[in-house]
């Protein structure tokens, strides 16, 4: 066992480490558009076509020559342009068509009156406003030209960057082949249901938790079981993920210094303490060697603590490893619901409600009940609060919390 570290570190500089020991998976492969989610850019993507392809209206309305209308006090409507379907003539002076939004701009127009502004009668139109040229128009390539790089290698591709490949006409695109995660935990108190507990026995959550925050990123996942607590099954384990084959190997408990902690205690292994609650620290260690070892973090056992240490600190990490970016969740101000009460010099990741204060505005609320093993917490909560590193905090004052809806899980 190796514990080179001794001052706790924050989230950054613990990722920091893990980014420099870990080397990202280099292969790639191309792939269809519909296949694509999850998955992390090897190639920039480049526009095949101006977006929008051609100039069009940002509203219903009416179509015009904006020179003509300081002229005359009324227009003669022309005809109509549709959504995939032009106006196919000029733009005759002293005229206007009727647009959708979304429909060509006819040929000779410059600007777009929306229909609110417009009064219709006998055929012709009469409004109010004053016209500019491109008034509700969207230009052809005002968006994206082509051969404009649209998305960077090292993106994570989720829907919205999806829906941009396609809208400027990318069907393939290269991406990193996608990383194999295992997932086990330690425990001889632990046990998969419907199997019958003992009397000192509890049901293994973590791996359900942790693997399905890992498919929710993407990752394909090898769920490798239960390990025992004795240093020959956690052995034989480290032999099954790098047989599996995986990538990394998440493992929850066995990550402290009790008697039983087979993970911490096992040789090569590494100890990041950190500044933040719940958690206190994270293990690591590359298993194997030649062209394909096995990053290993091993997290707390503890429902909540694995929930924070494997978003904060391992989830980034293996983003990097996946040939993306290793971002931390986000933290974001909100104001306190009540005063609160820290632990001065570290932050202390509580579990929190949104609620509404009279005025409208969103506030944080800590839940009642923060215990390091309450995983129900973390299915009522809405928000981590980011609780320190300051001895304390008054209502209304802004404190930094991590919405759960942006995590995957």
């Amino acid at each position: 066992m190796n514990e080179p570290v001794a001052r706790e570190l924050d989230v950054q500089a613990a990722v920091d480490v893990l980014c420099r020991r870990f080397a990202p998976v280099v292969q790639t492969e191309g792939t269809g558009i519909g296949t694509a989610a999850g998955r992390v850019l090897a190639r920039p993507v480049v526009a095949e076509i101006d977006l929008p392809p051609f100039a069009n209206s940002a509203m219903d309305g009416y179509a015009v020559r904006a020179a003509d209308c300081s002229d005359v006090a009324s227009l003669q409507e022309a005809g109509v342009a549709l959504a995939g379907h032009a106006y196919d003539q000029s733009i005759a002076p002293g005229t206007a068509v009727r647009i959708m939004t979304g429909a060509p701009l006819p040929r000779g127009a410059d600007a777009v009156i929306r229909q609110e502004d417009v009064s219709l009668e006998a055929g012709r139109i009469s409004f109010p406003v004053s016209v500019a040229a491109g008034l509700n128009v969207r230009a052809r390539g005002e968006h994206v030209r082509a051969g404009e790089m649209v998305l960077a290698a090292g993106t994570t591709l989720f829907a919205p960057e999806l829906a941009l490949a396609v809208a400027v006409g990318v069907t393939r695109i290269e991406v990193f082949r996608q990383l194999r995660v295992g997932i086990a935990s330690t425990g001889d108190e632990l046990a998969d249901p419907p199997a019958t507990l003992s009397a000192v026995g509890s049901y293994d959550a973590n791996r359900q938790l942790l693997g399905g925050a890992c498919r929710a990123a993407g990752f394909a996942i090898t769920d490798l079981g239960i390990c025992r607590d004795q240093p020959a099954d956690f052995a034989h384990l480290l032999e099954r993920a790098r047989s599996a084959p995986v990538d990394a190997l998440i493992v929850s408990g066995g990550s402290a210094q009790g008697d039983a902690d087979v993970v911490r205690k096992a040789e090569s292994m590494r100890f990041l303490p950190l500044s933040i609650r719940p958690g206190r620290g994270i293990v690591f260690a590359e298993i194997g060697g030649g062209n394909e070892p096995v990053a290993l973090f091993g997290l707390p056992g503890n429902a909540v603590s694995a929930f924070v240490m494997f978003h904060l600190i391992a989830l980034p990490a293996l983003r990097h490893l996946a040939g993306g970016r290793a971002i931390i969740p986000a933290h974001l101000p909100l104001p306190l619901a009540i005063d609160l009460a820290c632990n001065s010099g570290r932050i202390d990741y509580r579990r929190g409600r949104l609620e509404r204060n009279p005025a409208g505005d969103s506030i944080v609320r800590p839940l009642d009940k923060q215990g390091a093993g309450m995983l129900r917490t973390v299915a009522e909560a809405d928000v981590l609060i980011a609780a320190g590193p300051r001895a304390r905090y008054q209502a209304g004052e802004l404190i930094q919390v991590v919405p759960l809806a942006a995590l995957p899980r």
